[in-house]
């Protein structure tokens, strides 16, 4: 019976190392859809969404077109601008992310044509949406219908149509029927995510001046960056209805949302998924600790006599620890290296679900080994820490 007993032990052991092996390949996959999602949020849109708000306007009751349009936009941003707490203000047509698209075939330097995105905004939008301007300007309220027409490019829109030389200061033509607009490039932004936030390139996007647009949108979208938190927040969408109440009172109350909300609704598939793989990793890191510490509370109880012979000979207690301690580091080494195997070769199947992060990123692989390395620590811990406390002569009377 003994015998058969100490044929089980090993199998104990593979059991154990192939359970290690596989939490730490949900480990692995679950660091890397947190890491990429986490990119996402932190530089994968070109803009800050942080403590930007987004004001939706309703004009077509309004009765308001062109100048008079235009005007009611300007005054509107600088009651904005005077509220407590808000930094900058402007306006967008089609706000990022909302899954609606405006584009346009712009001809090639090279030959031929490419479509491109394109935004109507109002002055300050780049230094509002935080997206830096790399050359020339931004538009001013100065960019009116009787100047010329005036255009911001993307880094991505400015080395397609004019490859291998310099947008700044060049012409674009816009055909639209039967009409033709030449366009100014009057500056060159950051690139920016427009309608997809899990593309993995940034679309080339073209912007127009708002106070140039004559393509009937009356509706705009004004964007409010603020230091405002919480309730304070509240204030400011009640602000905004009590100014609307007095400017435009025939048009309906305004819609208040934050950008952070609309990433996140964006983002709401990415982060279920990584929710529900982060608790699976967890669940697989409880399971690990429960079967490691079962297993080597099991086997110490069976060594009782043999650790009090050790003692009463002179082992010290430091020694039966570290001996205890060291039955599940086999197992938990071995299973390592097998679940870092099993990783590299199962985690190419989630490429598709991440954002500029690597199936191999060494920093998550890392980052897995030592999670699991605390979980196996802390197991074996109380089975040590008890070894250590067994009385010599107790321990042999037991047997």
């Amino acid at each position: 019976m003994r015998r058969s007993r100490r044929n089980a032990a090993p199998c104990f052991r593979v059991l154990l190392g192939t359970e290690v092996g596989l939490a730490l390949i949900l480990v692995v996959g679950a660091g890397l859809v947190a890491r990429s999602l986490l990119r996402v949020y932190g530089d994968g849109m070109g803009f800050d969404p942080h403590g930007l708000q987004t004001i939706s306007f309703r004009m077509e009751k309004s009765g308001l077109k062109g100048g008079a349009l235009v005007s009611f936009y300007r005054e509107m941003g600088q009651r904005l601008g005077r509220l407590p707490g808000v930094r900058d203000v402007s306006y967008v047509s089609i706000l990022p992310l909302t899954h609606s698209l405006w584009d346009e075939d712009f001809p090639v330097t090279s030959g031929g044509t490419h479509d491109t995105d394109m935004n109507s905004v109002a002055p300050a939008y780049f230094s509002t949406m935080r997206i830096p301007l790399l050359a020339g300007r931004e538009f001013t309220w100065n960019d009116t219908p009787a100047s010329s027409p005036k255009m911001v490019l993307n880094q991505s829109a400015a080395r397609q149509l004019f490859p291998g030389s310099i947008a700044l200061g060049r012409s674009l033509r816009l055909k639209q029927g039967k009409k033709v607009t030449v366009f100014e490039v009057v500056g060159i932004v950051g690139d920016a995510k427009y309608d997809d936030i899990r593309a993995a390139t940034m679309p080339p996007t073209a912007y127009v001046s708002m106070s140039q647009d004559d393509f009937k949108r009356p509706s705009y979208t004004a964007l409010v960056r603020s230091s405002l938190k919480g309730r304070d927040s509240g204030q400011l969408a009640a602000a905004v209805r009590s100014l609307t109440t007095q400017m435009a009172p025939q048009i309906p109350a305004p819609e208040v949302t934050s950008m952070e909300r609309i990433v996140d609704d964006a983002l709401g598939a990415e982060r279920m998924m990584t929710l529900l793989a982060v608790f699976f990793a967890v669940c697989a890191l409880l399971v690990t600790a429960i079967g490691l510490y079962g297993t080597l509370a099991y086997a110490t109880a069976r060594r009782t006599a043999e650790i009090g012979i050790r003692m009463a000979l002179g082992a010290k207690r430091a020694q039966v620890a570290a001996m205890v301690f060291r039955q599940n580091l086999g197992v938990v080494m071995g299973g390592t290296v097998a679940g870092v195997g099993g990783a590299l070769l199962v985690t190419p199947a989630l490429a598709s679900f991440l954002f500029s992060t690597s199936t191999r990123d060494p920093w998550v692989i890392a980052g897995a080994i030592c999670a699991l390395g605390l979980t196996a620590c802390a197991a074996s811990l109380m089975p040590a820490l008890r070894a250590a406390q067994i009385e010599p002569m107790s321990a042999i009377r037991c047997e």
